[in-house]
């Protein structure tokens, strides 16, 4: 049971990395001009998912500060839904911003 627990913990660290990968270009690419408030949102649905990550937290954190004053209802909306998702840490979002 132990080693199931294991290999579990390795794939979730496994799958993390991977959506770092993938996520990393889009956010470059998303921070470089300006988007329009439904792509955004798209992003930031899917970088939520995986925001429990401390390197897709950051990714999270820097497309927010890009947008806050560009769609600032938007980046509230999608800082609350971190808090709700990720309650514990929430704190590190509110006071990195």
């Amino acid at each position: 049971m132990d080693e199931r627990i294991y290999q579990i913990a390795e794939q979730i660290i496994e799958i993390h990395q991977k959506a770092h990968e993938v996520y990393l270009p889009l956010v470059e690419e998303v921070c470089s001009r300006i988007v329009s408030e439904a792509e955004l949102s798209h992003l930031l649905e899917y970088l939520l998912d995986f925001a429990c990550d401390e390197k897709i937290l950051g990714l999270y954190k820097r497309v927010c500060r890009r947008y806050l004053y560009v769609y600032p209802s938007c980046i509230k909306f999608y800082i609350e839904a971190y808090w709700d998702m990720w309650e514990d840490e929430g704190e590190y979002l509110e006071n990195d911003l």
